[in-house]
């Protein structure tokens, strides 16, 4: 341990306040020149702006939206934007979109469009809450939880590679589509108990070229979404389908997808293979130890420079990890700091020493004069069906508030 500067001791308080009772909105253009009409703070919990004083012109730049804090109880006054409400919405438009194309109705590039940029604002808005929430919550078909979590870590991905928005929003849109022809034969493999049939594994193989075909004939969507959508089951070292692409011949789009596919995959599990869960102690290596235990056997087929850019993007404990803290509390990681890669500064707990749920999310400190985190807890996830994980991030009807 070394001894914090005063300076360093405040910020680690304003991170841990705004860990702990803030949400981000995005400051609305038509409050400029107007009252503040709460306290307004920065990303690293700085009091920039309290209620009633001017917003001026210079905090609006309308080019580069402004994402700013308040406290969650205030936030309904700056926006009612609620990006997990979104992705609950999202889910539910992606499984009609499913539907029509099943039965041979017709798709618009519109309607696709649409769904990629709500969820590039909503991530943009809060992806620690988007992260978290699709993690852990069950909120419509396999298929389409999948398809839009998948969406959310290529959105990561890309933009820690510094991607441009519209080719962050065209991932997204591929990873949402990836599957589009054959969402209904996911959710099958999804359930499965045993091991999935030859015919099975025949369509899984093709999938990949009938959705880049359907998605060509609906037109209007990039090149760049179309590839990702073909290659996003080719492997880095050749072994992949449908084309047995290598290397670079696989598009940088495709590399990415791949990698938020198969991460989301290994989070998520499936009836015959259980989800794979981080162990701490491996997770406190240096960064290629830790792509090398987070991905494991997937790891020779991914691009594994893009493999550790998105674990450090997403850190050691991404939101939506669940721990198990020295007072045997059970909690939950919902904000990333990047500062403090190693371990949260604050986290929620969701059940008391005795491991019965609490009413409300509890928040405690992290640190040697708080609580520790013990380890992961992944495991626990199955007794958690009842958690309303939307309080956590201070969303949904009774949401966490200080």
């Amino acid at each position: 341990m070394y001894a914090q500067s005063p300076m360093q001791a405040a910020f680690n308080e304003n991170a841990a306040l705004l860990n702990n009772f803030y949400r981000p909105v995005i400051l609305p253009p038509d409050l400029i020149g107007r009252a503040a009409p709460c306290d307004i703070f920065s990303v690293r919990g700085t009091l920039i702006l309290k209620a009633g004083s001017m917003i001026s012109q210079r905090a609006y730049a309308p080019f580069q939206p402004q994402r700013i804090f308040c406290q969650t109880e205030q936030a309904h006054h700056l926006s009612t934007l609620d990006p997990i409400e979104e992705l609950k919405r999202v889910s539910r438009i992606l499984s009609s979109i499913s539907e029509r194309v099943t039965h041979g109705a017709s798709v618009t590039s519109g309607e696709l469009l649409a769904l990629a940029h709500q969820v590039f604002e909503v991530w943009f808005l809060d992806a620690d809450a988007c992260l978290g929430y699709a993690r852990l919550s069950q909120y419509g078909a396999p298929s389409v939880c999948h398809a839009i979590h998948s969406a959310l870590l290529a959105a990561e991905l890309a933009d820690a590679h510094a991607l441009q928005e519209d080719m962050i929003e065209s991932l997204i849109g591929a990873a949402l589509t990836m599957n589009i022809a054959k969402l209904a034969l996911h959710d099958e493999m999804f359930n499965l108990e045993r091991a999935p049939s030859a015919e099975m594994k025949r369509e899984m193989r093709t999938h990949p070229i009938e959705s880049a075909l359907l998605l060509q004939r609906i037109g209007g969507l990039s090149e760049y979404w179309i590839d990702a959508v073909a290659q996003h089951h080719e492997n880095i070292e050749g072994s992949g389908y449908p084309a047995g692409l290598k290397g670079n011949t696989i598009s940088l789009p495709a590399r990415i997808l791949r990698i938020a596919d198969t991460l989301a995959a290994r989070l998520t599990g499936r009836k015959s293979r259980a989800p794979q869960h981080w162990n701490l102690h491996h997770a406190r290596g240096d960064i290629h130890h830790f792509t090398t235990h987070v991905f494991g056997t997937d790891l020779p087929k991914l691009d594994s420079s893009l493999c550790h850019k998105l674990l450090r993007a997403l850190n050691r404990f991404p939101p939506g990890s669940l721990v198990r803290l020295s007072n045997n509390e059970l909690a939950v990681v919902t904000r990333r700091m990047p500062e403090h890669t190693m371990t949260p500064l604050a986290v929620y707990a969701v059940s008391d020493t005795r491991g019965t749920l609490l009413s409300e999310p509890c928040v405690r400190r992290i640190g040697a004069r708080h609580c520790e985190i013990r380890g992961y807890a992944h495991d626990s996830l199955p007794k958690l069906i009842n958690v309303d994980w939307q309080k956590a991030w201070g969303y949904g009807a009774g949401a966490a508030s200080s």
